[in-house]
């Protein structure tokens, strides 16, 4: 499972490449991967357990019916 802390480093890490893009197709493209990574984080920092949530837990059926 992938952690906050995981994703965060990995969507600086495509921005700091995006940074030194000279093609702008490609600057665009890791600054697009980076905002998914970001989010990815973002997601994982709000579960309790700070992972993304890999929906392998059934709680969630159980409550719906």
């Amino acid at each position: 499972m992938i952690d906050a802390e995981y994703c965060r480093r990995k969507a600086e890490a495509l921005l700091t490449e995006a940074a030194h893009a000279v093609n702008m197709k490609e600057r665009g493209r890791l600054i697009d991967e980076a905002m998914h990574w970001h989010s990815l984080a973002l997601d994982a920092h709000e579960h309790r357990d700070g992972r993304i949530n890999d929906n392998g837990d059934e709680d969630g059926l159980k409550a719906r019916g």
